[in-house]
């Protein structure tokens, strides 16, 4: 697959079971409050997300998590993995969002980025708001457990949290962490 599509690719599917996903949680123990500006279509906002956040480290007992999200990968999007993806949780509560952006890194130097996936980790009745919404068109589906891959092109967002807490875990993935078979799968 030619990396230029996976940068406009929206694709959904189930990746943890419940049970899985209450393990998964158990590895947020620093959670700290996380704000970046947010730059899209000439429009800056110095507060474009509001939000807790934690890096989840790679290790023998994080390895099954990372293990599971590459084995889909590789097989639907036909890719050899060159190192780990980056991890993070994010956690919104009451009033917390985050606006309209891409996750293209247009840094000079930087990495760039070819694709998120986003976790649904607690059950969606636990909230109330908190939709993310892709593209400006598709709601990613809430269900413990199911997860959504977007390009770095498309633009998505999640919606102000009008009760509870929603958890998630993000992995992004760059050029240092994939490479791109000759053909692809989807």
């Amino acid at each position: 697959m030619n990396p230029e599509i996976v940068k406009n690719l929206f694709l959904e599917f189930d990746l943890y079971s419940a049970e899985e996903c209450i393990k998964i949680l158990l590895f947020r123990k620093n959670l700290v409050d996380t704000n970046y500006t947010i730059k899209l279509e000439d429009k800056f906002y110095d507060k474009g997300c509001s939000m807790k956040s934690q890096d989840l480290e790679y290790n023998k007992e994080t390895k099954w998590i990372f293990d599971k999200l590459k084995d889909y990968i590789s097989s639907s999007l036909n890719v050899e993995w060159l190192e780990n993806p980056h991890a993070v949780f994010r956690q919104y509560s009451s009033g917390d969002y985050f606006y309209e952006h891409k996750d293209n890194v247009d840094k000079t130097g930087a990495d760039p980025r070819y694709f998120t996936v986003t976790v649904q980790l607690n059950n969606s009745d636990e909230y109330i708001g908190g939709d993310v919404i892709v593209d400006r068109k598709n709601t990613v589906d809430r269900k413990i457990g199911s997860a959504a891959i977007w390009g770095s092109n498309i633009i998505h967002e999640v919606k102000n949290i009008d009760f509870g807490i929603r958890n998630s875990l993000i992995f992004f993935v760059s050029s240092k962490h994939i490479n791109f078979n000759k053909k692809s799968v989807i």
